[in-house]
């Protein structure tokens, strides 16, 4: 499977809802013994197809692969359970992991290499527990390596599509609003822009500021970034090679206080002693400003920078 399909499978709408089952009976069916927790034997575990929101790219799969070794040596730590979730599939209980995934993968592959761990510990949800519950502790219940924000976004964006609000979503996962709306920006950012970001390239926050500074240019832009990148010697686009100016970016914050300092100056007394050209550059650019009928919301981007580029 491709970058490209991977991430598109993973940002796919999620519509598996799970019906409820008897714990009792999938636990006899699993043959699970039950100590604090169920021990269940983790060949008999099963994971939701698409629910997992991991990028499976290197970095992930040298994760997995320090687990499996950990776990070969020291076995499977039962302070840190998996959580199941039991439901009816074709009239049988079946137990699915919700909640350490890169556990479980780590386990399996630890078996195949010969470590012998007949069971894991798991702490199986009660009823009353939605497919929304589940998606929420992909965030809050991840006791291991934390989603990156792109898979948090994923994750998100699934909220949103369940018809919760960015205000819900923050409360449920702890990440703050602005953070939520940055994340539901991204997530509506170019594919090209995602996988960038999926395969770290360059950083979510990098790609949000030049979503917000070039609009509908911003893959462009970050393209041009990467290629710099590329051209240092480097596999991640920095901010640096974005061209964006720290400056640049603190004068767009600060563009209605330079409006008001402008216009201080034009009325000055003192206005008439700055050279022609000086007067003539500040008349022109707030005459342009003013002769717009939203002047007090104006955003006078290029205007800024205009005037920027001259006290340089």
């Amino acid at each position: 499977m491709t970058t490209t399909q991977e991430l598109a499978a993973l940002e796919a709408d999620f519509n598996t809802v799970l019906v409820p089952g008897s714990i009792k009976a999938a636990m006899k069916q699993a043959e699970a013994g039950s100590r604090d927790l169920w021990q269940i034997d983790p060949r008999k575990l099963k994971t939701i197809d698409g629910f997992n929101p991991r990028v499976h790219n290197a970095e992930y799969e040298a994760h997995i692969r320090d687990i499996a070794d950990s776990i070969k040596q020291d076995g499977f730590l039962q302070s840190y359970p998996l959580g199941g979730y039991v439901a009816m599939v074709d009239g049988e209980p079946i137990v699915y992991i919700y909640s350490g995934h890169t556990r479980l993968a780590a386990t399996l592959l630890a078996i195949s290499e010969g470590a012998e761990i007949v069971r894991v510990p798991v702490v199986v949800s009660q009823s009353g527990v939605s497919m929304e519950d589940l998606t929420v502790e992909l965030i809050r219940g991840n006791a291991g390596r934390s989603l990156s924000f792109y898979e948090s976004a994923i994750v998100c964006k699934r909220l949103i599509r369940y018809g919760l609000t960015e205000e819900e979503i923050s409360a449920r996962t702890g990440i703050t609003v602005p953070l939520v709306r940055n994340r539901l920006t991204l997530m509506a950012a170019p594919l090209k822009l995602r996988e960038m970001v999926a395969n770290d390239q360059m950083s979510a926050t990098l790609a949000i500021e030049l979503i917000n500074t070039h609009g509908e240019k911003a893959l462009d832009k970050a393209e041009e970034a990467i290629a710099r990148a590329q051209g240092d010697g480097k596999a991640k686009a920095r901010k640096a090679h974005t061209g964006i100016s720290p400056r640049v970016k603190f004068v767009k914050k600060r563009a209605a206080n330079l409006y008001e300092a402008a216009s201080k100056v034009r009325s000055d007394p003192g206005f008439t002693n700055l050279s022609g050209e000086v007067q003539e550059l500040l008349l022109g650019l707030l005459s342009e400003i003013d002769e717009r009928e939203d002047t007090p919301a104006i955003d006078p981007r290029q205007v800024i920078m205009d005037l920027e580029s001259t006290v340089q």
